[in-house]
């Protein structure tokens, strides 16, 4: 009788068991997953790449700080 492991295996072989590295992918993938429609991700992405200008003006300046503190430890490699 297969265990929960073994059925666990087979559905991420069938459904294309990929492994990748990268904090920011990890974290996106967990967001889009567990959290934000990838429509919604994907909208917000090409409203970002039609303004690629800076600097981006920002009403929370506690909101934007933490962003940038998200940012920079997601694709910093040392914690």
């Amino acid at each position: 009788m297969p265990t929960n492991s073994d059925l666990n295996d087979g559905l991420r072989a069938r459904s294309g068991a990929v492994d990748l590295d990268g904090r920011l992918v990890a974290f996106l993938y967990a967001l889009l997953r567990d959290h934000v429609q990838p429509g919604v991700a994907e909208a917000l992405v090409r409203e970002t790449e039609l303004d690629p200008s800076g600097p981006h003006h920002y009403s929370n300046g506690w909101l934007a700080r933490y962003a940038e503190d998200l940012a920079g430890r997601l694709l910093t490699k040392t914690p």
